[in-house]
């Protein structure tokens, strides 16, 4: 059996599949993050990039000591933090890691150059705004320390967040630790309802694959004339914002109604059909993705009119897919929710 072991890894909000910039990077003057906008590990996941089968990649926690595992085998878990939030994701593990010789790094190095790989990856730097020219004086030998096959990669549906002091991770270097546990991460993973929520802010930001981005002010808008419509409808008490999914998500509005729940959705594009097409997906992952469906109705709430053709729509998706999706237009300036349609 391999030695277990754990590494942190650079944020990264593409999946590590390719470089996602600066935000949420190590905020250090002398870290190779803060200098260059990019982390190491940033390509750890892009298994699109195959050799004889096998992922090659460079993780720090390797890379620096690279003599000292020249020739190992582990099963590594992996987690990250965020620079911003300062909160810890767990991430998973990938099995039969192999630390590989700079050889073979040099041979990968020549593949990836004659693919036109490279130049991907110099293109996806330049996007980010992360400094390339550093990226491109790596020698050939430094390119790669690790290999694993893609179906060695056991990482979690979605990350899931613990906090500093967990036993799990008793330091936040970039090196290679033993894997004494997996932390516990209390109630997620678990649907739990909670009255009330954050408060809403002119700004916000999303749990972790939303890059952190700002979610627009109407947005906002519409979540607490909600809460306010919702407080008043079905009492405070049943009225929940931003109620965690229990997977590393959250859910806008939720109201219960009794033992059952409904779920809102809000969003803001210009017509329903597209609100409608964002929403969809994420509403069914939150009511599905557990071992039992948690909401009666499934609601799109947005400022577009609901048109004809977009009514048609949302009867086909109930009646064929026998899937409870309803929508609501709203009115911010009067305040008013019309009825499900």
């Amino acid at each position: 059996m391999n030695d277990k072991k754990l590494a942190r890894i650079c944020w990264n909000s593409n999946n590590w599949q390719k470089p996602s910039g600066k935000l949420g990077k190590v905020k250090n003057n002398k870290s190779y993050e803060t200098e260059t906008g990019y982390g190491h590990e940033e390509w750890l996941l892009d298994v699109g990039k195959l050799v004889d089968g096998y992922h090659y990649a460079y993780i720090q926690a390797v890379g620096q000591h690279h003599a000292k595992y020249l020739g190992c085998t582990y099963d590594i878990s992996f987690y990250t933090i965020d620079g911003v939030t300062k909160l810890r994701w767990w991430l998973g593990e990938i099995l039969n890691v192999q630390v590989i010789e700079s050889e073979e790094s040099r041979k990968v190095y020549n593949v990836y150059k004659r693919k036109g790989w490279l130049n991907e990856m110099y293109a996806q730097l330049d996007a980010v705004d992360a400094d390339t020219a550093q990226f491109k004086r790596i020698s050939a030998v430094n390119f790669c320390c690790i290999k694993f096959l893609p179906e060695d990669i056991k990482l979690l549906e979605e990350p899931l967040p613990f906090y500093s002091g967990n036993p799990a991770v008793k330091s936040d270097y970039y090196n290679l630790k033993n894997r004494i546990l997996v932390p516990e991460f209390g109630s997620f993973g678990e649907f739990i309802f909670a009255s009330g929520g954050m408060g809403v802010k002119d700004r916000t930001s999303a749990v972790y694959r939303g890059k952190i981005t700002d979610i627009d002010l109407v947005h906002n808008q519409i979540q607490k004339c909600l809460r306010e419509l919702f407080d008043e409808q079905y009492g405070s008490v049943n009225v929940s914002v931003e109620n965690l999914t229990g997977f590393g998500t959250k859910i806008d509005v939720v109201v219960r109604l009794g033992k059952s729940f409904v779920f809102y959705e809000i969003k803001t594009a210009n017509t329903a059909k597209q609100c409608i097409r964002e929403a969809l997906s994420q509403l069914l992952e939150y009511s599905c993705y557990t071992n039992r469906n948690l909401a009666k109705r499934l609601v799109v709430v947005s400022p577009a009119k609901l048109t004809d053709e977009a009514n048609t729509y949302l009867q086909n998706i109930r009646k064929l897919f026998n899937i409870p999706l309803f929508y609501q237009s709203i009115d911010l300036e009067n305040k008013t929710l019309t009825k499900e349609a």
